[in-house]
């Protein structure tokens, strides 16, 4: 009998051990099939895209501004419940009132060749002197090397929360950039960082080395 109550014991023990990761196992296929990998025109890198974001590579110039990247050949993305952000024309969008905004892009800005990153990071810090820098660090993003800045700033709506990733390649320089009111930085954070280490540059792309 005491046999038989160890034994079962054991097992229940198991059982319990096991459902988390039976869990985990069902519930993977769940979440990777709410992202879809995406691919743009003139630009040589994919995404993979939650269905809960809207996407645009033809931003009005609002919240190209919002995000300060104007003239730039990007993708903006956006909650899909602020999706009217993308095509607003008035220009006083405002990031304290729950959304967010997300940037791809490829700069234009930017016309030193042969450089180090670390040129093309200080003259996008230069570009912003309004940016409270929190933290500064090296990282890797599309299998290139990538400085990631975390910060905050104050814009015509109050203070916003900022994270961007700087990079080259091909010796051409990317921006990725987060930006969202304090309230909000955090509920978006983990869908914006599953996007940057989905990024990837595509072998045949148009950028050429200069």
């Amino acid at each position: 009998m005491v046999k038989s109550i160890r034994f079962a014991a054991r097992n229940m023990s198991l059982i319990l051990l096991l459902s988390p990761t039976i869990l985990l196992l069902f519930s993977l296929p769940l979440l990777q099939g709410a992202y879809a990998a995406e691919s743009f025109k003139g630009l040589p890198f994919s995404i993979e895209i939650p269905e809960t974001w809207a996407y645009t590579e033809t931003p009005e110039p609002p919240i190209e501004n919002v995000l300060g990247v104007t003239s730039y050949t990007s993708v903006v993305l956006v909650p899909v419940h602020f999706a009217e952000l993308l095509i607003q024309e008035k220009s006083d969008i405002a990031m304290y009132n729950g959304s967010a905004a997300i940037v791809f892009a490829k700069a234009s800005d930017y016309s030193v060749k042969n450089a180090p990153l670390d040129l093309y990071v200080k003259y996008r810090m230069n570009q912003d002197d309004s940016l409270n820098v929190i933290s500064h660090q090296d990282t890797i993003v599309g299998k290139e090397k990538a400085v990631r800045i975390d910060g905050s700033k104050n814009d015509t709506s109050g203070k916003i929360r900022l994270l961007e990733y700087l990079l080259l390649h091909n010796n051409q320089p990317y921006v990725i950039r987060f930006i969202a009111g304090v309230n909000e930085f955090e509920r978006y954070l983990p869908e914006f960082e599953l996007m940057v280490k989905s990024f990837t540059f595509r072998e045949n792309n148009t950028d050429t080395k200069s």
